[in-house]
């Protein structure tokens, strides 16, 4: 009884302690932003032009374009939004699905819910009122993303069910040459810029290390390409995998009358609690009455997301408060000290992706439910093998082992036909995470080292398309026809990157993740506050890249 008393007195000096050093970086975050709101944007200090355009003109030739854009996601859109505001509809999007959205049209699978909340994974310029969570659905952050497709009319430049099949630079004519496939037909597409936003979470990846899987006499799928066809009553089904996507998937799956649910575990992942609720209506009314309101909320948000750099960055002692207050709320919801065991990772809190989740604790412990952690040897035409011998019948696979992180999905081919997948060849890089050294004109949205592991990918792609907003300014208002990073500057760049990976939780926490390449060099994650990243990509400097 002395124990459990202890055990809560101790859980709520370490909430206090955490929700002091929330509201500190809180303070210091909004006091920066307003002064630099006031310097900058009031007093117009860096005497930056807000209302510079882009002087394009449109090629006689219905084939060419200024610019052409590869994926209609939050960064394709993003882009678009942005060349429309210049003052140019000289562009074109190329889709390869039926509707607009990225990710968030091709995972439907049952639970699909982003990990940060819904009014901060939204434009900053579209504030949306009437999120019907804190936490934004699939469907819903999908009917977003068509609104402001149509709000600002960027439909009509997109081409849907069409793949991009190979890009090369055209040193002679200085331009980009797209080759596209669409019902079965051939297309050459020409630009003078490309900005590829695939976004890193777009193919599904399946392991390498089990053989068998073309064994399976059974249905499959995964999780990223779900098969809505799919019917679970009465079945053996088993998931392949416990990362982001499993643990919203399992506890949905457990719903659907399954006969056994069996969950293959490799390694488990610290589990956040997510502070989900509904939005009343007086609350979207408010926001819809005073959008200053939801800025303030959205700025809140961002400020307290910000406070995790201090563990994950600068391994701050603040990070043992927080893999504290994870560890209780494990003990909480999980009685079975067996089990407790097998869901407690063995490395530090951030080193993978935390997992943000009410609901994946108490589906594990349903009765239908089972982890298995066991490695898996083989697929077998009816069932599961594991390394200790035992076979698990199943009807259904569904893999939920992530994406391609570590390849890009097309070929590319840069200054004198250098492949992108040779000039990666040691490691996938990029200056600033946008520009590629031999590739001109080209610009990689969400690229390397630009992934975060505690914050709004929405914050980083804004600040990605400011920088390439004033790359083509520069260029258009000094005649230029092209930039390529010098490759001088680019290794300088990534060393320094690597250099402050190597003091942070994902290189030194003791774990492998998808972070990292086949040879541990972190390849996805900034290593450091956004707002570092924002400032620094405010302006371009035209000094680091070869212009002609």
């Amino acid at each position: 009884m002395e124990k459990s008393s202890w055990d809560k007195y101790r859980m709520l000096l370490l909430l206090v302690t955490a929700y002091v050093v929330m509201c500190i970086t809180v303070i210091i975050g909004f006091t920066g932003q307003f002064f630099y709101w006031l310097i900058f944007d009031v007093c117009n200090f860096n005497k930056e032009r807000s209302n510079r355009k882009l002087n394009v003109t449109k090629s006689s030739k219905q084939n060419e374009y200024y610019t052409l854009i590869v994926g209609s996601g939050f960064s394709g859109l993003g882009v678009a939004i942005k060349l429309r505001e210049l003052g140019t509809d000289n562009f074109i999007i190329i889709e390869r699905n039926a509707h607009i959205g990225g990710t968030w049209y091709a995972n439907t699978y049952p639970g699909c819910t982003c990990d940060v909340p819904s009014n901060l994974y939204s434009f900053s310029f579209e504030p949306n009122p009437n999120w019907s969570h804190f936490f934004g659905r699939q469907p819903e952050i999908g009917q977003y993303l068509e609104h402001c497709t149509d709000k600002y009319d960027i439909r009509r430049h997109i081409k849907f069910n069409t793949t991009v099949t190979e890009m090369k630079w055209l040193d002679d004519k200085q331009l980009w040459e797209v080759i596209t496939q669409s019902n079965g037909e051939e297309n050459h597409i020409y630009a003078k810029f490309i900005m590829s936003c695939h976004g890193p979470l777009s193919n599904a990846s399946f392991p390498k290390d089990i053989p068998g899987i073309d064994k399976f006499e059974g249905r499959m799928c995964h999780t990223a390409e779900w098969d809505k066809t799919l019917e679970f009553e009465n079945k053996r089904v088993a998931v392949i995998g416990t990362g982001a996507s499993a643990i919203q998937a399992v506890p949905e799956l457990q719903k659907t009358g399954v006969k056994q649910l069996l969950v293959f575990q490799r390694t488990p992942g610290w589990v956040v609690p997510r502070a989900d609720r509904v939005i009343g209506e007086w609350e979207k009314k408010l926001y819809r009455k005073f959008p200053i309101v939801q800025k303030l909320v959205r700025g809140l948000i961002y400020w307290i997301r910000e406070t995790t750099v201090l563990s994950f960055t600068y391994r701050l002692p603040v990070r043992f408060l927080y893999q504290n207050l994870i560890k209780f709320n494990l003990r909480m919801h999980v009685k079975d000290e067996e089990l407790r065991k097998k869901l407690t990772p063995p490395f530090d809190f951030g080193c993978k992706r935390a997992l943000v989740t009410n609901d994946w604790y108490p589906a594990i412990q349903k009765p239908n439910v089972k982890l298995v952690t066991n490695r898996i040897k083989e697929i077998k035409s009816d069932c599961i093998v594991t390394y200790d011998g035992d076979e698990y019948p199943v009807d259904i696979i569904i893999w939920s082992t992530g994406y391609m992180v570590q390849t890009f999905p097309m070929p590319v081919y840069g200054v004198n036909g250098k492949s992108l997948t040779e000039e990666w060849s040691e490691s996938i890089s990029a200056y600033r995470g946008v520009t590629v050294p031999n590739f001109p004109n080209f610009f990689v949205l969400v690229g390397p080292n630009t992934g975060l592991g505690h914050n709004s990918i929405i914050v980083m792609i804004e600040a990605q398309i400011q920088y390439i907003t004033q790359a083509l300014l520069y260029m258009n208002e000094n005649n230029a026809q092209s930039l390529d990073v010098k490759q001088d500057v680019n290794n300088r760049y990534n060393d320094n990157i690597q250099s402050k990976l190597m003091k942070t939780v994902w290189q030194s926490g003791g774990c492998r993740s998808w972070y990292q390449n086949a040879n541990g060099r972190n390849t996805a994650i900034w290593p450091g506050f956004t707002w570092v990243y924002i400032l620094l990509m405010k302006n371009f400097d035209s000094k680091s890249y070869n212009i002609q």
